[in-house]
């Protein structure tokens, strides 16, 4: 949960100076989180995602945190109109609420089978290999059950997340997360233990559709924006396969749907290993651009994707619809 989305930047960087205003605030807020997860475990799974979709697409574009989605929206899609990137927009906050009510009732997803489909595109003869992999996912639907899914067709091993802000609700999606049963390794200082991990035999996870600003330019929906290429280069010094998983949420309610694709392998294998993992990223950026190209909605995150200047590029070049209105005018 992003700190305190509900308030202006402002706001919330005035209360990061107060100690005692912020921890009186994340305790608020862990409270009100137990609360919700409490009531949401009254229904069953189905009926608590409906429920939280309905309330956060409404509520959901009020928040300061919306306009991170404009932002990219206004990127991803500058030939629609502003009404048709606002129903993406309320689609996205209601997924984040099922995503929310998900975690209210993951013990009950994780033990009913049936609600996760699992598809492998990946050949045999890598889905059986001995050798580790390097699973690289986006931000689509739950992203979290990606994990439960590998170790459901035999790949365990660990997986990066970042920590939520609220040290109070951070512990309870840990009591929840436990029960996937996959070693999940804090962001910061993590990469030393992948390599750990892949050293072992253990394949490894990495969620990398966010924007980190000491990735390297890629491009994403046609911008250059800097992207992580730590996957593709964790891959080609352990020898591993690169594999693209992509979830999706299959119905209105929490039943879910897994697909391991086919390794991404460098274009040119004579180039730099720099190069090839260059080569990679883009690929995987790419497959990542055409899921969420499908499914905008189910991409849910509230972060600026892109750098501050793209945005306002996107905003100032007018889209194909306002340019004929213009050239008629």
């Amino acid at each position: 949960m992003a700190r305190h989305p509900y308030l202006p930047r402002a706001l919330r960087d005035r209360i990061a100076g107060l100690p005692r205003l912020q921890r009186a605030l994340w305790a608020v807020e862990g409270a009100l989180v137990a609360a919700l997860w409490g009531l949401l475990r009254c229904f069953d799974p189905d009926r608590a995602v409906r429920a939280m979709r309905a309330v956060m697409s409404r509520i959901g574009p009020r928040l300061a945190k919306s306009r991170n989605i404009r932002d990219n929206l206004a990127i991803m899609f500058p030939e629609q109109t502003p009404e048709q990137r606002a129903a993406i927009e309320r689609e996205i906050w209601g997924y984040w609420g099922a995503h929310f009510a998900d975690y209210a009732h993951l013990d009950r997803i994780i033990a009913e089978p049936q609600r996760i489909e699992i598809v492998e595109r990946v050949p045999a003869a890598v889905s059986q290999s001995s050798r580790p992999a390097v699973f690289v996912a986006a931000h689509l639907a739950n992203v979290g059950l990606t994990l439960l899914a590998g170790k459901r067709v035999g790949r365990s091993g660990s997986a990066i997340f970042a920590r939520d802000s609220n040290p109070a609700v951070h512990r309870m999606i840990e009591r929840r997360r436990s029960a996937i049963g996959v070693d999940l390794v804090p962001r910061d200082g993590g990469m030393r233990a992948l390599v750990r991990e892949l050293a072992s035999g253990r394949s490894v996870a990495l969620v990398v559709d966010h924007r980190y600003d000491i990735g390297e330019m890629v491009p994403f929906f046609g911008i250059e924006t800097p992207t992580l290429t730590t996957p593709a280069r964790l891959a080609l010094r352990f020898g591993c396969d690169l594999v693209p998983v992509r979830l999706e949420r299959v119905s209105d309610g929490a039943r879910f749907r897994v697909t391991f694709h086919e390794p991404v392998r460098p274009s040119d294998p004579s180039r730099s290993r720099s190069e090839q993992a260059l080569d990679m990223t883009r690929q995987v950026n790419a497959r990542f651009e055409q899921w969420i190209r499908e499914r905008p909605g189910q991409w849910i995150t509230v972060k600026r994707r892109w750098p501050p200047s793209a945005s306002v590029a996107a905003q100032a070049e007018p889209s194909p619809a306002g340019a004929a209105f213009l050239k008629r005018a």
